[in-house]
């Protein structure tokens, strides 16, 4: 008896050691680098990873814009950071970028009507995009320091940031002088957006084919658009029809609808839809399966919400 328990509680400390020398083995580093200094603005990134093993494969990246508007935001938002230590554990490097929000100094009163706004709107976009590149460049200029695929950059965000992530592939795709600020011929391996949408004059066109692109949004987003808010020609063009558009050239997509929800869902699927999310990183963007998945969630018991937004109620929404 009395040897009986000795093994056990040799066998137990043993199981204590090993147990906690994968637990230290798989522990997230974070590092910080300032990669721009535009005016006063000094842009930082956070780089999250578990540390490599001596002669470890390069890793792929998913590159993070955080929301809020175009007004404020936070790259380590206590919010993201459960999503960003998910996909360092699961062999990803995750790296969350500042950029400058260009709408926080803008002042509601002085806005004439909804093309003031528009206007004001697509320059914040155009200034995250173009931080947003750079911030790829910086990425894809260390590539080899930090042992990374600089060909498996997927661009990601959620709300004012996946609007970034999408509007980044979009002027990829339309060669917009924007691109200039990449390395040549560089594309994003995918797109994952949370609640975002594309900036365009008439509905957004894909000359080149995008790459593989997973989007999230709620069918009552009053907040940013599930299919469009549009002054004139010119606007927002949503999930739903950023979808159709795909559908339409056959670009791989994982559209994950969520019925009668509003702009939350900018955040939950980072921890409610997790393993969704690595379904499209695995089988669309590491195995380039060329597929459609959609996916419509819907409560049983959960009312019908008001869907039908004018521009007004968007804006009403932004300011």
């Amino acid at each position: 008896m009395k040897r009986k328990t000795i093994f056990l509680i040799l066998l137990t400390v043993v199981f204590s050691i090993t147990s906690g020398a994968k637990a230290a083995g798989n522990r997230i580093h974070k590092q910080t680098f300032v990669f721009a200094v535009k005016g006063t603005d000094t842009l930082a990134l956070d780089k999250y990873e578990v540390p490599d093993t001596p002669g470890s494969r390069p890793k792929p990246v998913l590159l993070f814009a955080f929301g809020g508007g175009f007004k404020g935001g936070d790259r380590a938002e206590s919010r993201y950071l459960p999503f960003f230590h998910f996909l360092a554990q699961n062999g990803y490097v995750v790296v969350s970028t500042d950029y400058r929000t260009a709408l926080k100094g803008f002042d509601p009163q002085q806005a004439t009507g909804p093309e003031a706004f528009v206007k004001a709107l697509e320059l914040a976009i155009r200034t995250a995009v173009e931080d947003f590149f750079d911030a790829t460049r910086y990425v894809t200029d260390h590539s080899k320091e930090w042992n990374i695929d600089a060909n498996s950059i997927i661009a990601c965000g959620s709300s004012a940031g996946a609007i970034t992530a999408l509007q980044s592939e979009y002027e990829i795709c339309n060669r917009s002088e924007l691109v200039g600020r990449l390395p040549a011929s560089f594309r994003y391996a995918g797109v994952i957006a949370f609640a975002g949408a594309i900036a365009s004059v008439g509905q957004p066109e894909f000359p080149i084919v995008p790459c593989p692109i997973m989007l999230f949004h709620g069918n009552a987003d009053k907040t940013v658009p599930f299919e469009k808010a549009v002054s004139g020609d010119t606007g927002l063009w949503g999930s739903a029809t950023i979808a159709a558009q795909l559908d339409r050239i056959g670009t791989p997509y994982y559209f994950y609808k969520i019925e009668n929800a509003g702009h939350e869902v900018a955040v939950t699927p980072l921890s409610d839809n997790l393993y969704a999310i690595m379904s499209f990183l695995t089988k669309m963007v590491a195995k380039k399966e060329k597929v459609f998945i959609r996916t419509d969630e819907q409560g049983i018991d959960k009312p019908e919400v008001k869907k039908d937004f004018t521009l007004e109620d968007y804006l009403r929404s932004n300011l």
